[in-house]
């Protein structure tokens, strides 16, 4: 099991500074890609034209989207992040291939990919920028997966990485843009959807994005502590995916959170999550705090969101344990949504941390 043992944290919070050379010229060369998502383009009001998907070549023919509830790949590799908080690219980008080659069982990554997407997909990248610019999901992290799946044969322009806010995906270090190629851009310049879905007792308007715009999504959340809810990951990153989330914080986020995910367009759209923890918050979340953030480099791959998020947790209350802290429970923040989620009412994944198998592959 990866640590944070040995690392130094910043003496105070200071913003992550990220060498993005490298993912800022593989950025251009995805823009350079060309094409159009046609009608995806700086939409603020509810109510305006439903976005069409553009033509894409029929390369493959994809089967069922693979499923495998209860697995969670853990992938580590301790030169991902560096003790300043840089974040090697490359070393990102093996690591999430060898995650989906385990996950898949698939020695070319390429039919990894295939095995959860078609040409004609159009697949919404949900990161989580609420914390920028000192916490969010890494730049890095998410323009691997956009550079897989192009390699895969994905179009660029069927790609869009998105959250709440254009302006905290700025600050979190994105490349915004509404053009052509790669999107990067929040619900703000979409929109939400005129009329609320109702999932258990929930009534929120989802972004555009994901009820009109995709017919995939990718979560990529981070792996935090919460004040409120215990711990944030999979599931509450789709708070992110809402009007409301302000209104869902009552009772620890329970049922909220897993009642949001109940959303045909969220339960059934979203096929993969690839969960950032190359830096763990294990206290003090969600803010970034230099004394209760380990710098753990790894990523949490899989297709069952309550999997991966019972994980999250496991991995949450290791590492308060071995700084000598109170488990969740103890202090009264136990995540009690996350078993609700995998509950007979919700079925949303396992939750049970015995039925879960945790699989760790490490690269370095």
């Amino acid at each position: 099991m990866a640590s944070s043992r040995g690392s130094k944290p910043a003496r105070s919070p200071q913003p992550r500074r990220p060498d993005l050379t490298l993912t800022r010229r593989d950025l251009l060369k995805t823009l350079a890609a060309g094409g159009v998502l046609a009608g995806c383009g700086v939409l603020g009001a509810c109510g305006g034209p439903r976005a069409k998907p553009a033509e894409a070549d029929q390369t493959w023919k994809p089967g069922p989207p693979l499923r495998r509830d209860g697995v969670v790949i853990i992938v580590h590799d301790p030169r991902a992040i560096s003790e300043d908080r840089r974040v090697d690219t490359g070393i990102v980008a093996g690591m999430l291939e060898a995650g989906l080659a385990r996950l898949t069982e698939e020695a070319d990554v390429t039919q990894a990919w295939r095995r959860f997407f078609g040409p004609s997909d159009i697949i919404g990248l949900k990161v989580n920028c609420l914390g920028a610019p000192t916490t969010h999901t890494h730049v890095e992290v998410a323009l691997a997966a956009a550079q897989g799946l192009q390699r895969a044969g994905l179009p660029a322009d069927n790609l869009i990485i998105y959250d709440r806010l254009t302006d905290e995906l700025e600050r979190a270090g994105y490349p915004v843009n509404t053009g052509r190629g790669l999107r990067c851009f929040g619900t703000d310049q979409r929109g939400y959807d005129a009329e609320p879905t109702a999932a258990g007792e929930v009534g929120s308007c989802l972004s555009r994005i994901v009820s009109e715009d995709c017919t995939a999504l990718i979560n990529l959340p981070m792996l935090k502590d919460h004040d409120v809810a215990g711990v944030s990951i999979s599931l509450k990153n789709h708070f992110g995916s809402i009007n409301n989330p302000n209104k869902l914080h009552l009772n620890r986020c329970s049922p909220y959170v897993s009642d949001l995910n109940l959303a045909p367009a969220i339960r059934e759209k979203q096929r993969l999550v690839i969960c950032d923890a190359l830096e763990v918050i294990y206290d003090g979340g969600p803010t970034y705090r230099p004394s209760t953030t380990a710098r753990y480099g790894a990523l949490l791959i899989g297709t069952d969101p309550v999997a991966v998020d019972r994980v999250g947790w496991q991995i949450i209350e290791e590492l308060r344990a071995q700084k000598g802290l109170k488990s969740l429970r103890a202090v009264g923040r136990e995540p009690s949504y996350i078993p609700v989620a995998g509950d007979p009412q919700h079925r949303l994944g396992v939750a049970d941390i015995a039925r879960i198998q945790r699989v760790e592959v490490r690269v370095s």
